[in-house]
């Protein structure tokens, strides 16, 4: 009698079982890793912005007019930046004058006090954290689900109620 070599139809549909059940618990822990990480690299990027608005002031005794085109190596004036870049863009990080009630550009425009400063990074995705910056101390993030959650922050006035600080 000769024994068969291989597998049988029941061995193979347990194996892709199998391996069907660890991709489905294993594909959303990578994504949900991935959008930690790329929350964690936009937030650097608004600390990292903070640190320079607080040097222009140091030198020029006002925000007013602060360009961060030298960060990004750009040589016109940016209103708002794509993060990480705008081949993969991510989130959109603009810079605002809070100094008065109405919020300007702060970045391209001569309009303002140079007072205050708020800085926001709005996700293109949903399912991802909205962020946001201010020189008066806020720093909140909230998960962007619908439209409607990001009101506060596309204000600069803070985050909503659910949002965390960080």
């Amino acid at each position: 009698m000769k024994k068969n070599m291989g597998f049988t139809l029941i061995e193979l549909m347990i194996v892709v079982m199998i391996v069907a059940v660890f991709a489905a618990i294993a594909i959303p822990s990578y994504q949900a890793q991935i959008r930690r990480a790329d929350t964690a690299a936009v937030q650097q990027e608004l600390l990292k912005l903070a640190g320079q608005l607080e040097r222009y002031k140091s030198q020029n005794f006002s925000y007013h007019g602060f360009d961060p085109k030298y960060l990004y190596g750009q040589t016109s004036a940016m209103s708002s930046m794509d993060f990480p870049s705008s081949t993969n863009k991510k989130y959109t990080i603009t810079l605002a004058d809070v100094s008065e009630t109405d919020a300007t550009t702060l970045l391209a425009s001569s309009a303002g006090l140079g007072q205050r400063w708020a800085i926001r990074a709005i996700p293109e995705t949903a399912g991802y954290d909205a962020l946001l910056v201010t020189s008066t101390g806020i720093k909140c993030k909230s998960k962007y689900l619908v439209a409607n959650d990001l009101t506060n922050i596309n204000n600069y006035t803070g985050c909503a109620t659910n949002a965390e600080k960080w």
